[in-house]
């Protein structure tokens, strides 16, 4: 039975929550399962009581099977006692239900009626010759006001009788549950999980949202960061499932393998970047030298002839060797300051811009793209340099296992999401032959 969305004018939201249907669900599968217990205890204690079995095993035998029996045996009583309590609270639900579904529909009859006269007022209508008090004695209003009252007092009995009868079968189910049979905290969890129907619905949305977030970090490199965090939620999230019996491991490999590749292309990235900076430092190291001896070379003459001045004895005086030196001083202070400018100006130099067919050989990471491309611009402006030779060819072999951990992340993801359609369900079917608890290998 469908549950009314809007309660107004009684409520915000459905004060009786609950589905029948889905209890009597559950209720015809506890009493499959209880039968199921009942036959295979109704063996185990014929084995027990078997004459036919000889030798020294046979006693400790049938001890055994006698006492996994009883087991059984406590385990269809809780499964028999809790399905009764549970039929008879489905029943009691839903004459409930009905109670409080016919007191919110007298109510939306009765506030239909009062909202007539105020929704012609609002129209400038004015009955009862145009007073506008009319709307308070009209005997059809008042009677809508009792019973839109008597509505909320149907409801309100409805409402508690609710919560005090959910309370009454609460405490039988918890009593029938207390017995002999004692269940561990992992037992409770792995309940929870299999009760969880809608941790599964959020992991199969989060999977979606991980693979655009993957898509829009190719043109959005930030959005890389929220990919991987959904990718590590789904893998916990499988992971408690498989681990509970409630999914399959092959989805928790599938996972692994993913955060695996992403990681893989994360540090790939950031040495890409090192390697950047490297050849920029060396660039410019080599930048600052060459300038400096090309400065040398253009004034070697003048600081040859300035030193010889500086040191030339007789006939010249003192004042005239101090500004040789200090001409010669200021010659070789201008050829560091043209070096230190040329190391600057490499070293404060912007990334090279690049086009969209470059940032697609970096699956669209526009800054990896434009350290790929210093790098090879300053292999190429000093081709002698071995080091940025040697950082420009690293830096090509992380591009490629970028790419690589791309290329098979992408290629898993989608495989395992048309894997089912693809196959005709063999897919989802060869999964489920991987599903098993911690602890039931």
């Amino acid at each position: 039975m469908t549950r009314p969305k809007d309660w107004h004018p009684l409520r915000e939201s459905d004060p009786l929550p609950g589905d029948p249907e889905g209890i009597r669900d559950q209720v015809r599968h506890m009493t499959k399962v209880a039968k199921y217990l009942r036959t295979q205890a109704a063996a185990l204690h014929a084995m027990a009581d078997a004459d036919n079995l000889k030798g020294r095993y046979a006693e400790k035998l049938g001890e055994e099977a006698r006492g996994l029996g009883r087991r059984l045996d406590e385990a269809e009583d809780r499964y028999r006692e809790v399905k009764g309590h549970l039929s008879d609270w489905a029943d009691e639900l839903e004459d409930l239900q009905k109670r409080a579904d016919s007191a919110l529909e007298d109510a939306k009859e009765a506030q239909h009626v009062i909202d007539k006269p105020a929704a012609k007022a609002g129209n400038g209508s004015e009955p009862d010759g145009g007073t506008g008090d009319g709307a308070d004695d009209d005997p059809a209003v008042e009677r809508a006001k009792e019973e839109l009252a008597d509505a909320r007092k149907r409801l309100g009995t409805a409402e508690g009788d609710y919560l005090e009868r959910s309370r009454h079968f609460a405490r039988k189910i918890r009593s029938s549950i207390d017995d002999d049979m004692k269940d561990s905290f992992w037992n409770d969890v792995k309940g929870w999980i299999a009760d969880a129907e809608w941790l599964e619905t959020w992991t199969e949305r989060l999977s979606w949202l991980a693979t655009a977030a993957g898509i829009v970090a190719m043109f959005i490199p930030a959005v890389g960061w929220l990919a991987l965090g959904l990718t590590v939620a789904v893998a916990l999230s499988h992971l408690a499932m498989a681990a509970t019996g409630n999914g399959s491991w092959f989805d928790v490999v599938m996972d692994i393998g993913a955060l695996k590749l992403a990681r893989n292309g994360l540090k790939a990235a950031k040495a890409i970047k090192a390697l950047q900076r490297s050849s920029r430092r060396t660039a410019s190291g080599v930048a600052r030298d060459g300038a400096k001896t090309q400065a040398a070379a253009t004034n070697a003459g003048a600081r040859r002839a300035a030193a010889r001045a500086g040191r030339k004895r007789g006939a010249t005086s003192r004042k005239n060797r101090e500004n040789a030196r200090a001409r010669r001083l200021r010659m070789e202070n201008r050829n560091r300051t043209a070096g230190r400018r040329a190391a600057d100006d490499v070293r404060d130099a912007e990334l090279p811009p690049v086009n969209a067919r470059e940032t697609v050989g970096t699956i669209g990471d526009a800054q990896v793209s434009r350290q790929m491309k210093d790098l090879r611009k300053w292999r190429d402006t000093y081709p002698d340099n071995a080091a940025l030779s040697a950082n420009a060819d690293e830096a090509q072999r992380h591009l490629r296992v970028l790419q690589g951990s791309w290329a098979v992340g992408t290629a898993l993801d989608v495989g395992d999401k048309a894997g089912d359609g693809v196959s005709g369900g063999e897919y989802d079917k060869a999964k489920g032959r991987m599903e098993a608890p911690v602890g039931q290998w």
